[in-house]
């Protein structure tokens, strides 16, 4: 683990669930092969919570997503034309979908703050359906975080947790908190930044999904929530939970949707623990996933495959798949 650990930039191990910081019964399934990182997948005895094992260090985070992230994710980089790139990708739709959740419940003129904007999808559209909204993000690829703005006007802040507490009226995160070293504090700064009427919307991929191979789990996301458990962290944080379960929107449903607002008392509190069959469903559904030889082969094939080919046509073969697999969804349902 020592080579792993500085190749990686990851921190000392301690034992401790990153959700719950409980040290109550952490069972080690595997260790992560995506990436053959060294990391290994625990659940948490106490909160039902899994993650890998150990986590980064902030410079081991940074250094992660600098030189790491996208060579294992190439579908992640723009490869010859940038709006195929984009177009293929889907993320103006996807932001367009979200925002019909949240855009009816916004007062005029709400100050929104998005975090983890990406390419800026979900601000250029909010901009588009909303012109009266006030909009600020945290994004920390600054190359290419304005792509997708528009004509959008966006207050650029190096954390949620410089804002001024009481200050906003949503705050929303797709696909970043699974990311974060400390998934608990950034819902924290969220309570405290929100407004007392201002609410919280999360989406995160959802461990009770159909997934059927290891590969699902991987270093960029550090943390793998179920419902139940990203709702009780929510209210360990000072959060009302409005809802939190299966996404509503039919082209999202493997991911967990939170909707959450500020506690009428806000106060922090240990995380509740998790029911028995809770743990023993999310057992279960993890020791379904079996890693054989022909997992291996597949793997191992893929890999010659990327060094044959380069990283720049498999991301683009990657979103290619991925973007006739939604048209033909979205033909099915007649959009």
């Amino acid at each position: 683990m020592p080579d792993s650990r500085d190749q990686w930039g990851l921190a000392a191990d301690s034992g401790q669930c990153r959700l719950c910081a409980s040290s109550e019964s952490q069972r080690h399934f595997w260790q992560e092969v995506y990436a053959d990182s060294g990391q290994q997948l625990r659940r948490c005895g106490y909160c039902a919570g899994v993650y890998l094992a150990p986590g980064f260090t902030e410079a081991g985070l940074s250094r992660f997503y600098e030189e790491r992230y996208r060579q294992l994710f190439p579908a992640e980089v723009p490869w010859l034309s940038r709006d195929r790139f984009f177009a293929w990708r889907g993320d103006r739709a996807v932001a367009r979908d979200r925002l019909s959740l949240i855009v009816p419940t916004l007062p005029p003129g709400a100050h929104l703050f998005e975090m983890g904007s990406g390419f800026g999808a979900f601000l250029g559209e909010a901009q588009v359906l909303r012109p009266d909204l006030q909009l600020t993000a945290s994004e920390p690829d600054q190359v290419n975080r304005e792509a997708l703005l528009g004509k959008a006007s966006v207050q650029f802040s190096d954390s949620l947790a410089s804002l001024e507490a009481g200050s906003l009226d949503a705050v929303v995160a797709f696909h970043v908190l699974e990311h974060l070293i400390d998934p608990r504090g950034f819902m924290e700064q969220a309570a405290r930044a929100l407004r007392a009427d201002g609410q919280l919307w999360i989406e995160v991929p959802d461990l009770m999904a159909d997934w059927r191979t290891r590969l699902f789990i991987h270093p960029a996301h550090l943390s793998y929530f179920c419902a139940d458990t990203l709702s009780r962290l929510a209210q360990a944080a000072g959060l009302q939970v409005v809802s939190c379960g299966r996404h509503p929107l039919e082209s999202l449903a493997d991911n967990v949707w939170l909707v959450a607002r500020r506690a009428s008392q806000r106060g922090l509190s240990p995380v509740a623990p998790a029911e028995p069959a809770t743990v023993a469903a999310v057992d279960q559904w993890i020791e379904r996933v079996g890693w054989d030889g022909k997992d291996r082969l597949k793997t191992l094939l893929k890999r010659m495959v990327t060094r044959l080919l380069g990283l720049g046509l498999i991301g683009e073969l990657q979103r290619w798949r991925q973007h006739r697999a939604r048209t033909r969804s979205d033909q099915g349902t007649g959009q």
